[in-house]
């Protein structure tokens, strides 16, 4: 069902994740090398430079024309607020505040000189002061008359933090802030991302733009759930870019789901419990082999997607896999014969072990950065599901693949 609270919360959380998102583009665009960005610290998000301290809040909207900016805005004067209550913590000299807004300024709007460093704020100043001044003059009046519900709650306590402050601070206050008007929502961060990657030949950009955007979708969760006590430094966003435009270059194959877990709903073929079960295999069998053929699986899809030209390189390392397997598969065949099925199941299962533990470290990698063992772990159970490998010497006509 649609309610307007599920709207509600739908842009709430937008909002929040625009905030990371558009870090990258800050990050990216910043010239410093030794410039780190932080979230939900000071501001929505901060960068720290050689040069000082960057506030920016961010305002957020997928409207194709959000009402704009004007003196009387909420989001103006909640960004006030936000900035005001953090003075205290700052060096102010050596400080910026930037609203970030996907809106526009509205047309004459004293607003419009946050748009020049250098422009004077005289008439900026006055038109705020006014605007706060009648605010809470309307305040007064509508307690004095007994309303139980005063106007201009949402701006309320922004308008009384300016009022309170003293001129000589409000005028450098406004001396530091700039207005970064129209800028992109959500869904455009990644192909103006895209466009940012100049040294890239303009067919990979949308490529590298993705994958870096995965990276950084990471990094930031880390960062969120204090994962990593520092922020996110322009240097590791660069060595990551060089890293995936190398990758991409020379066609390499790289890992992005080695340490992935898979999702709650996610049903693996029953194929892989039958092949299981007819060793005796315990849960915790299964259970690794449902995650790693899903992290195999997965990541064998993202490189023929990538390009579909790499499906004969994954093909040649699963018949490597299968030639492994079926040396192992023959001798204990062989070294079964005629024995009990206790005994068969006993030599099968120590072969579905050993597609978990040993043939990793026995196989050389599909390529020289797949060094995690989930890949061959996984590829193992995918193959195992069309019967071009099995645990129990005698699977074929258990399991209905004799001919």
């Amino acid at each position: 069902m649609t309610t307007t609270n599920q709207h509600s919360a739908d842009a709430a959380a937008l909002g929040f994740l625009y905030q990371g998102q558009y870090a990258i583009l800050m990050l990216w665009r910043e010239t410093d090398d030794e410039a780190t960005i932080y979230l939900e610290t000071l501001d929505d998000v901060v960068l720290v430079t050689t040069g000082g301290t960057l506030l920016e809040q961010l305002k957020h909207s997928l409207q194709a024309k959000p009402p704009a900016l004007t003196v009387a805005s909420v989001q103006l004067w909640k960004t006030l607020k936000a900035w005001i209550d953090v003075l205290p913590e700052l060096d102010l000299p050596r400080s910026w505040f930037h609203l970030v807004s996907v809106a526009d300024i509205s047309d004459g709007s004293s607003l419009e000189v946050l748009l020049d460093d250098t422009a004077d704020r005289t008439a900026l100043l006055f038109d705020l002061q006014e605007e706060a001044e009648r605010v809470e003059n309307e305040r007064a009046q509508a307690l004095a008359q007994g309303k139980a519900q005063l106007p201009h709650a949402e701006r309320a306590a922004a308008c009384q933090a300016f009022l309170a402050l003293h001129n000589d601070v409000k005028r450098s206050l406004l001396m530091h802030v700039r207005i970064r008007p129209r800028q992109p929502n959500i869904t455009k961060v990644e192909e103006v991302l895209a466009e940012t990657l100049t040294t890239t030949i303009r067919s990979r950009r949308a490529q590298v733009a993705r994958k870096l955007l995965e990276w950084w979708n990471i990094q930031i969760i880390d960062l969120l759930a204090k994962k990593r006590k520092l922020g996110i430094s322009r240097f590791e966003l660069i060595k990551r870019y060089m890293e995936i435009v190398s990758a991409i270059e020379l066609d390499e194959l790289t890992s992005e789901f080695s340490t992935a877990i898979h999702p709650s709903s996610y049903q693996c073929d029953s194929m892989i419990e039958r092949q299981i079960s007819a060793v005796g295999g315990s849960v915790e069998d299964l259970k690794r082999a449902v995650r790693e053929e899903w992290r195999a699986r997965e990541e064998r899809s993202r490189w023929s997607r990538e390009n579909p030209a790499r499906h004969e390189i994954i093909a040649r390392y699963d018949d490597r896999l299968v030639e492994e397997w079926s040396d192992r598969h023959v001798d204990i065949c062989n070294d079964c014969s005629g024995a009990s099925e206790d005994v068969l199941k006993t030599r099968g299962l120590n072969l579905l072990r050993w597609s978990h533990s040993s043939a990793p470290k026995d196989m050389e990698p599909i390529a020289p950065k797949i060094v995690s063992p989930y890949y061959v772990r996984g590829t193992y159970q995918v193959l195992s599901i069309s019967g071009q490998v099995g645990w129990h010497p005698n699977y074929k006509k258990l399991l209905g693949f004799a001919s």
